[in-house]
């Protein structure tokens, strides 16, 4: 029955780093068609081909423009989930305290009172 989990933790870890693999491969791939657009010999070029650079640009930076908008939003997001987080902890922290004061105390209860009261075969 433990082999089960293992398995699945074993799976998910390597659909993980597929997935990882697959993102690496795109970004470095992405990364080098811009960097090899920015190497092109645009003096030497002609006319139509030098606007059609300038629209590629154009279009980078939008899309530079998106992704940087979607990253900032995606950035906030985590931000305030982890704000949240904390929050939600600290909120829990005066429970947390009593929980361990009742303890406490019905430990100390038990251990260090004897009362006379109480029937003996109660005691």
């Amino acid at each position: 029955m433990q082999k089960v989990p293992s398995e699945a933790g074993e799976v998910a870890k390597r659909l993980f780093q597929v997935i990882f693999q697959v993102l690496e491969f795109l970004w470095t791939w992405s990364f080098g068609q811009i960097v090899n657009m920015f190497r092109l010999p645009l003096n030497s070029l002609p006319l139509w081909k030098q606007l059609l650079f300038v629209l590629v640009l154009t279009a980078l930076g939008y899309m530079f423009h998106k992704i940087s908008k979607d990253f900032l939003k995606a950035l906030q997001t985590m931000v305030n989930a982890f704000v949240g987080f904390g929050s939600a902890l600290i909120a829990m922290l005066p429970q947390i305290i009593w929980a361990g004061l009742i303890a406490f105390g019905g430990a100390w209860i038990m251990m260090n009172m004897n009362p006379t009261w109480i029937p003996e075969v109660l005691r």
